[in-house]
């Protein structure tokens, strides 16, 4: 009797996964997040789709820039962006 408990328990975890379960590579959730810029459900993200999300990454990233509001960054303010963030956005050659 444990010995088919344990066969049951064992060929339930060797069955193959279903589609609702299956582990995602670092690829595959890349692309499923990139596939999410189609709006308009065509199967494919279109160069307006995609010029969409670049356009407001850019008003993101300029007002992060903008610490004083103008609507202008300074010198200044690029300098302090540039030297907190530059870390994030490159790496070293090693």
């Amino acid at each position: 009797m444990r010995f088919t408990i344990f066969f049951l328990a064992f060929m339930g975890i060797m069955m193959p996964q279903t589609a609702t379960s299956e582990i995602l590579s670092a690829t595959d959730k890349i692309v499923e997040k990139f596939m999410e810029l189609d709006f308009d459900e065509s199967e494919g993200v279109s160069l307006e789709e995609y010029k969409m999300m670049v356009l407001q990454r850019m008003g993101e990233r300029f007002h992060e820039m903008d610490t004083n509001d103008d609507d202008e960054v300074s010198a200044e303010e690029y300098r302090a962006f540039w030297k907190a963030k530059k870390a994030q956005y490159y790496r070293p050659r090693r």
